[in-house]
């Protein structure tokens, strides 16, 4: 069973994802110029966000190089040594996780991404020792939490995004989930650019001009974003608990829905809602990305801007393509809250009224197990 998602959303002049330059980020497809949304920066803000985090209602993963300290950090108010600690906890992470940095000898050498449940276990196991004043057999202790994490997670966003350890590969976590860039619909050919001035409140009224000069660039754009998860893979990486992975699901939809990078939000107030929000469960795992009905650039019409024809691009796109490549029927549903021609009857025949619906009858179709 695969979950997919599609979506249409505008958002007005913003730059929420940078490139190393400043600008929006940016993409060339059908050859032309599209503005770009990085799917690490979509991944990111789903997962750290309290939408995501609210409907998991379980613990979510870290990711950080600073293990060491955080749970030194948390050992030290109940009385455990922070030298003795360190130490510990030093050894610990270099054979279960990866080596130190050379330069920064209390940071692992690369971003771990480890759940509550990882630490909660080193955390109670160097506190038992500490406790019966016997020495940690850390050797005996990574071998179990080797066995105890392999393939599984009890973190959800670490069961979607997966985890690599390129030293301790026995704990890799296959993602679950598929995260698409975000690509506009149409072309979109260079950033714009805000030039601003500010004042300096304690210049004395005589002197004129400005304490500070700069521009920002921005941009606007109507983007298709499209997501996937495994069933199978996401019931996997959890232990085998359904019931979880539903709630990871429900958790991600509404996240997909609703959240977005936050670049320079305190600029531009980027919060805008999906304009239509497609979900097809597929039984057999067929399907695709929709971004091919984008390959001609959407042009805008006489009395609409990009978002009712980009919709009506994805609607006779997925008649098209369904037509010709389906290989059982999928369940859908279909969120379309300014009631736009879909021209797809099917689509159409999908209708859901709310958010809630929408994620409903993705998660009835996952069953019981």
């Amino acid at each position: 069973m695969i979950i997919e998602l599609h979506a249409i959303q505008t958002f007005a002049p913003s730059n929420l994802n940078r490139d190393d330059t400043g600008n929006p980020k940016e993409a060339l497809f059908g050859g032309v110029r599209r503005a770009r949304i990085s799917s690490q920066s979509a991944k990111r803000a789903m997962r750290v966000s309290d939408v995501f985090k609210d409907a998991a209602a379980v613990p979510t993963g870290t990711r950080t190089k600073k293990l060491v300290k955080e749970i030194a950090d948390r050992l030290e108010p109940v009385g455990i040594e922070r030298a003795w600690a360190e130490e510990q906890l030093l050894e610990i992470a270099k054979s279960l996780y990866a080596k130190m940095d050379s330069r920064r000898v209390q940071e692992t050498s690369v971003l771990l991404f480890i759940s509550e449940e990882e630490k909660d276990a080193i955390a109670n196991f160097l506190q038992g020792a500490r406790d019966s004043d016997t020495e940690p057999n850390a050797t005996s202790f990574v071998k179990d939490m080797v066995k105890q994490l392999t393939n599984r997670t009890s973190a959800p966003d670490i069961a979607l995004f997966g985890r690599m350890l390129a030293e301790k590969p026995a704990l890799n976590i296959d993602a679950a989930c598929q995260v698409a860039h975000a690509i506009s619909t149409h072309e979109v050919n260079t950033a714009e650019f805000d030039y601003f001035t500010a004042v300096d409140d304690l210049t004395p009224e005589e002197d004129s001009g400005a304490g500070m000069l700069g521009l920002v660039p921005f941009n606007s754009a109507t983007y298709y974003r499209c997501a996937r998860i495994d069933w199978e893979q996401l019931v996997q990486n959890l232990g085998g608990d359904a019931g979880l992975a539903r709630q990871t699901v429900n958790a991600f939809m509404q996240a997909f829905a609703l959240v977005v990078p936050t670049g320079m939000q305190n600029s531009f107030i980027n919060k805008h809602q999906p304009d239509f929000l497609l979900a097809a469960a597929r039984p057999n795992n067929d399907g695709q990305s929709l971004a091919n009905a984008f390959e001609t650039p959407v042009k805008n019409g006489r009395d609409s801007g990009y978002a009712e024809p980009s919709i009506r691009a994805l609607g006779k796109y997925w008649d098209q393509v369904e037509g010709a490549f389906r290989l059982a029927q999928p369940t859908l549903a279909v969120l379309n809250p300014r009631g736009y021609a879909l021209h797809s009857d099917e689509l159409s025949g999908a209708s859901v009224a709310n958010l809630g619906e929408w994620i409903g009858v993705m998660t009835a179709a996952l069953g019981e197990g």
